[in-house]
């Protein structure tokens, strides 16, 4: 949900593509979020082939609930760390982000470029 929230009227193949999982499990998915009235599935406007998927307001209250848990959660878990734990996960984090900024495959990632099937990076972007 929260690749089709981010990508607003994503086509189902691309989803595919980004997660990295076979179209009849991706379908199988959809279908179970559309039944609880998580996202919504309309026609392409240039292929009637093609179909493009769209968060509904209840899959973004949903989502909503889901980050606003997350949120807490982290919260109250960095609260209970001791500091020096603290300044030692800030320091990793900075360093990881470092290290991803010269990954290739999060340059894909952000010029929104998708790596093809099978491609070193495509599941950890997916992730």
């Amino acid at each position: 949900m929260c690749i089709v929230d981010r990508e607003d009227g994503i086509r189902m193949r691309d989803l595919t593509q980004l997660l990295g999982a076979a179209p009849p499990s991706v379908s199988r998915l959809i279908d179970r979020l559309q039944a609880m009235g998580f996202v919504e599935r309309g026609a392409c406007p240039g292929s009637r082939r093609e179909v493009l998927l769209s968060i509904t307001p209840a899959g973004h209250n949903q989502l909503a609930r889901i980050r606003e848990l997350r949120d807490q959660l982290l919260h109250q878990a960095l609260a209970d760390m001791p500091s020096h734990q603290r300044t030692a996960l800030t320091e990793g984090l900075a360093s990881l982000q470092h290290t991803l900024l010269g990954q290739p495959a999060l340059h894909l990632a952000q010029t929104g470029t998708t790596p093809s099937a099978g491609q070193p990076g495509t599941a950890a972007y997916s992730a």
